[in-house]
């Protein structure tokens, strides 16, 4: 497992390089943000990035795990409850910070810049960023920065892909946080 987990690394690495540098161009900070991105029902479409979130968060002691296991199933249940995008808070935020943030996984490390992506149609798809990107700089006269997503999920779609023919993973995959938060600490927590 420890290849699967090195190259996502390195995938992650080279997004967070480009965000930082798109940050940095648009002079652009998440730091209190009242609108985050962090009670955004996001969905996550890898085993290799659950494999990740997994491999950080076996470091925590027991007592935080359980804190965390609790919290997302509250979260699944919120989800379940509403199926529309309702707002709430991952279970790995606390007071305002992801306690996972070098095990976050691809989306929470690329929202929020504008982006331009390549699709199965060969047409480029572009992002605008997120709403407090929008309402603070859309405005201003800045030069675009180009932050291409296409090789990065192109990357993770091989890296996962690899895993899948390894463990003979078939079917699609899709988890909010918290469900890979409770089926990663669900089993742990029954022993």
């Amino acid at each position: 497992m420890d290849k699967y987990l090195t190259r996502l690394t390195d995938i992650y690495k080279a997004i967070d390089n480009l965000y930082y540098a798109a940050i940095k161009h648009y002079n652009f900070s998440c730091e209190g943000c009242e609108d985050n991105c962090c009670a955004t029902k996001f969905y996550h479409h890898t085993n290799i990035e659950e494999l990740y979130l997994s491999d950080g968060l076996k470091r925590l002691d027991k007592d935080k795990k359980k804190e965390i296991l609790v919290r997302a199933e509250e979260v699944v249940k919120i989800h379940n409850s509403f199926p529309e995008d309702v707002r709430v808070m991952c279970p790995l935020n606390e007071n305002g910070l992801c306690i996972m943030y070098e095990h976050r996984p691809m989306i929470c490390r690329i929202h929020g810049v504008p982006y331009q992506m390549l699709t199965k149609n060969m047409s480029i798809e572009f992002g605008t960023g997120c709403h407090r990107f929008i309402n603070e700089k859309l405005n201003e006269n800045i030069q675009y920065f180009m932050f291409n997503r296409t090789v990065f999920y192109v990357e993770m779609a091989k890296a996962e892909k690899e895993l899948r023919d390894a463990l003979n993973l078939a079917g699609d995959y899709k988890k909010t946080t918290a469900e890979m938060v409770v089926s990663i600490l669900k089993p742990a927590t029954n022993k």
